[in-house]
């Protein structure tokens, strides 16, 4: 099943402890195995570096982090399309922060219908489901048999 990865995925599995540090810690760890496949808009890159940064991270931390983290995932590009159907969600979905509404935007541009993530802005979009990193194993790790 393809899947886009919301940046909280990434954020909580470095983070303190929490209710979903465990379940994105899972999901990151089947990825690094080739398990999960995800995929990101580059710029979840882009706003996990700038998380990064403002919680003091020095420059080479960061590159080394924010590339650790584009390798795991199949990265699409943000163009003129993608920027205007965000900003379309925006307009109609007023809980849905900018930011989201790029991967949203990046989502349904690329077919792929399922975000992971624990942002319930991303519920009622159109097209988009959104998968908590809680349950995100059951439907998209491995199955007892070893298949995906």
């Amino acid at each position: 099943m393809r899947f886009l990865f919301d940046t909280s995925i990434f954020v909580y599995a470095r983070g303190v402890e929490h209710e979903y540090r465990e379940p994105c810690r899972h999901l990151i760890q089947l990825a690094a195995q080739g398990v999960l496949a995800g995929e990101a808009s580059v710029e979840l890159i882009q706003e996990y570096a700038h998380i990064l940064r403002r919680r003091g991270l020095g420059g080479t931390h960061v590159r080394e982090q924010a590339r650790d983290v584009a390798a795991l995932c199949l990265l699409h590009d943000f163009g003129e399309d993608e920027l205007r159907l965000a900003l379309n969600l925006v307009a109609t979905h007023p809980a849905l922060r900018v930011r989201d509404a790029v991967h949203a935007a990046t989502a349904l541009r690329r077919g792929i219908s399922v975000i992971v993530s624990p942002d319930r802005d991303f519920d009622g979009i159109a097209g988009l489901e959104r998968l908590d990193p809680r349950d995100a194993l059951r439907r998209l790790g491995p199955s007892p048999r070893g298949g995906t």
